[in-house]
């Protein structure tokens, strides 16, 4: 029998059988030979797996505890797999894990509960972002790059307004333009002998430069002070990230109608962008929430008539543009939900109906039925992608 040819394996052919395998494969497979592990942590390599991974749902649920599970974008919501958060002194037991995890959990703390130890501020890419609840021991309240498929993990240095924060906005982006991830940071900053003019803070974080931005720009509209002033950082759900731009939604603004505050990861700068004029006076909103829709942004408002309750879809066909708000669904509700992801056969994942449920609601039909999963109304929800970012970099 002829053996084949050590040659007749061409470089294309392999990166072409490495970019179909899963991540934890393919990380076993780095050790196979030196141009294996070269070709897999190239930049141009894991670009190509990222535009071949297959999309999953990331839900955060809280039956029995604080969990976040990748499940399939199937008819059922079935679960995939459930992350798994790194636990304490796992680098030391296993130093040879991708990178080495770092524990990100204080001594003595129950390993079984470590999702809720966590904020879950958003992913990107398959990366997700984490900031630390640890208040008492962890004052500057750590904020954490994670690639659960790789089990890599980034700590971020403290930015210097750490100290005396009043409220906070965060959120996780990747430029293409700079191949760079970015966090966004808005924060109040405490100041008791001036309780109406306390002075915000815009920073940004670039992993390439491994620093943070204190003295990012600020659109002149947002840069005004009675502006300022009228803005309040409490955000409504989780961040959109549409047109390279992140967004957060805010409370609403004394007579200038619905604000969403905006960070834009090409040219690093903090804006505004209002959202449509779909209230009147007299109504009553139960729930708010940005989102994407088929790449647009979306404003979602559930209006509460009495007990009878309707969403409503905003859609801004034309980024920018205020006057393109387009209302695209009303849809009539039994109970108090939250559009949480618009999905891919056309459906809308809803949490926190009667209390907990995530429910699939056809907007076209308006029929609505239970996924068997628990999700409230302000948990985390979003599309993730298992991917290789993060491989290449170094804590």
């Amino acid at each position: 029998m002829t053996g084949v040819a050590k040659d007749s394996i061409t470089k294309d052919m392999v990166m072409q059988i490495l970019l179909k395998l899963p991540v934890k494969s393919m990380l076993r497979f780095r050790c196979a030979s030196k141009s294996w592990n070269s070709l897999v942590t190239s930049p141009g390599f894991m670009k190509n797996h990222l535009d071949k991974a297959k999309q999953l749902l990331l839900l955060r649920t809280e039956n029995p505890v604080v969990s976040y599970s990748l499940h399939l974008d199937n008819d059922r919501v079935d679960m995939r797999s459930r992350l798994e958060f790194p636990i304490p002194n796992e680098a030391d037991s296993n130093p040879g894990v991708a990178g080495g995890d770092k524990p990100l959990l204080p001594p003595g703390q129950d390993p079984h509960c470590e999702a809720g130890l966590f904020d879950f501020i958003g992913c990107c890419n398959g990366v997700a972002c984490l900031s630390s609840q640890y208040l008492q021991i962890d004052s500057s309240r750590r904020l954490v790059l994670w690639n659960p498929s790789i089990r890599k993990t980034l700590d971020l240095p403290a930015p210097s307004s750490w100290a005396a924060i009043d409220k906070t906005l965060l959120g996780l982006g990747y430029d293409p333009q700079s191949d760079d991830y970015k966090v966004a940071r808005v924060v109040r900053l405490k100041s008791p002998e001036y309780e109406d003019e306390r002075p915000f803070a815009f920073q940004f974080y670039s992993l390439n430069s491994g620093s943070w931005n204190e003295n990012a720009d600020v659109s002149s509209s947002l840069a005004n002070e009675d502006t300022l002033r009228s803005i309040t950082l409490h955000g409504f759900g989780n961040p959109a990230i549409v047109n390279g731009v992140i967004h957060w939604l805010l409370h609403p603004r004394e007579n200038n109608g619905m604000l969403a505050l905006s960070f834009d990861l090409s040219n690093n700068s903090f804006g505004e962008l209002m959202l449509p004029e779909c209230f009147d006076p007299t109504e009553r909103i139960a729930a708010m929430s940005i989102s994407v829709f088929k790449n647009s942004l979306s404003f979602n408002v559930l209006k509460d008539y009495g007990g009878n309750y309707v969403c409503e879809v905003w859609v801004m066909s034309q980024y920018g543009t205020r006057e393109s708000w387009d209302k695209q669904y009303r849809i009539e509700m039994l109970d108090i939900a939250r559009p949480v992801v618009f999905r891919s056969n056309g459906e809308i994942l809803m949490a926190g109906y009667a209390n907990s449920q995530l429910v699939s609601c056809d907007p076209q039909t308006q029929e609505i039925h239970d996924t068997g999963l628990e999700v409230l109304l302000d948990d985390y929800a979003d599309y993730f992608v298992e991917s290789l970012a993060l491989l290449d970099r170094s804590n």
